[in-house]
């Protein structure tokens, strides 16, 4: 688009000319026109950046020559050395270009008595320098805007990957550390109440042989195995004791516990109901889900002056979802924006390859999203 205007201002100013001229001077005239476009065509293609800005001062040159010759409209082949070098050049050298020309295009008008025509020429010349920086700032401002798109996207990528990475990290060590205290208690139980278990065994085996003949020795034996049975029984139920971790750590994450804490406000009725068939999560997933109930409450109440909150548990085969609505006061905007609570909430869902909804259709309602361990 901007080839053909240049190639224009050319053409247009030189087929006006013409018909002012005698027909001798036409072909004089059809031989500079042709010189004017190879100028323009090899500084376009051939010349380098700042060459280009030596091949337009000596256009204008060419011009202001070639005006004075004809006396005609050539002076508007002004305009077309101007495309050439306003989008271009990004330096000072820009403005003093411009100079030069406006100087040049009132030595092309010399010949024209009229200022009219002369005042015309000068402000077209200073208008279309605006348009054209005007133009070129708008191109430099679309161009970083796009490398700042592009560096964004990239670095989403990159924290997607990353994030990506952690849950998997986090998922290895959590499965390294059940790996390592299955083979502690695997360990423990081989080595102290299998021991203890092959033992007695061979103990019941030896009363079964004296037991006919020696009674009394059998059972004292047999008594001798009754306490040391005794003794695998503790040996078993700390072992097992162990394994499950204290009544306090196991619910301090739970929702049942949320609810017995919020329960203490006469003000406020909170229920809970699960759908799907309940089963354990990994630590993360459960800190999660109770995180963000609990700040899902706490904001029904600050913000919405909620009397009823309901809590909605649902297990499905791939994920499991949470939705706290409350029967308080719904946002004045459906695209109200995000403060420091649910950003928390939206960012701790996304680092275990969830996601947050918001409705506000009738109740508000908050629905935390997030992927069971082996669901792909």
């Amino acid at each position: 688009m901007l080839l053909l205007l240049r190639y224009a201002l050319i053409l247009f100013p030189a087929v006006s000319t013409a018909y002012m001229l005698p027909l001798e001077q036409s072909g004089q005239l059809a031989f500079y026109t042709l010189v004017l476009l190879a100028i323009a065509e090899i500084s376009r293609t051939w010349l380098p950046g700042r060459a280009q800005n030596l091949a337009a001062a000596a256009e204008m040159l060419f011009v202001t020559w070639l005006s004075l010759q004809t006396e005609g409209m050539m002076f508007a082949c002004h305009y077309s050395t101007l495309t050439a070098y306003m989008l271009k050049e990004r330096s000072g050298l820009r403005w003093f270009l411009l100079a030069l020309q406006a100087m040049l295009l009132n030595v092309s008008l010399t010949a024209h008595p009229d200022m009219e025509l002369k005042l015309t020429a000068n402000l077209l010349l200073a208008t279309g320098a605006l348009l054209l920086y005007g133009w070129a700032e708008t191109g430099d401002r679309k161009r970083e805007l796009e490398q700042v798109y592009d560096e964004l996207r990239s670095k989403a990528y990159e924290l997607d990957a990353a994030r990506r990475r952690l849950v998997e990290y986090a998922g290895k060590v959590e499965q390294l550390a059940q790996t390592e205290e299955r083979t502690r208690i695997s360990h423990e139980i081989h080595d102290d109440l299998g021991h203890k278990l092959i033992r007695l065994k061979m103990m019941l085996e030896a009363i079964i042989r004296i037991s006919p003949g020696q009674p009394d020795k059998g059972m004292e034996m047999t008594r001798i195995v009754r306490d040391q049975l005794t003794e695998a029984m503790e040996t078993l139920r700390r072992t097992v004791r162990r394994m499950k971790p204290p009544a306090e750590e196991g619910q301090s994450f739970s929702l049942k516990r949320l609810i017995e804490d919020f329960a203490a406000d006469p003000q406020l009725q909170i229920r809970c109901e699960i759908a799907g068939m309940p089963r354990p999560l990994y630590p993360s997933l459960e800190i999660v889900l109770y995180r963000n109930a609990q700040e899902a409450v706490t904001n029904a109440l600050r913000h919405g002056q909620a009397t009823e909150v309901l809590i909605e548990l649902s297990f499905e085969e791939s994920n499991v979802s949470m939705t706290v609505s409350n029967n308080g006061m719904l946002p004045v905007s459906a695209a109200m924006g995000r403060g420091l609570g649910l950003s928390g909430m939206e960012e701790r869902t996304r680092l275990v390859g969830g996601e947050l909804r918001i409705q506000t259709d009738g109740r508000f309602a908050v629905t935390t999203l997030v992927p069971t361990p082996g669901a792909q």
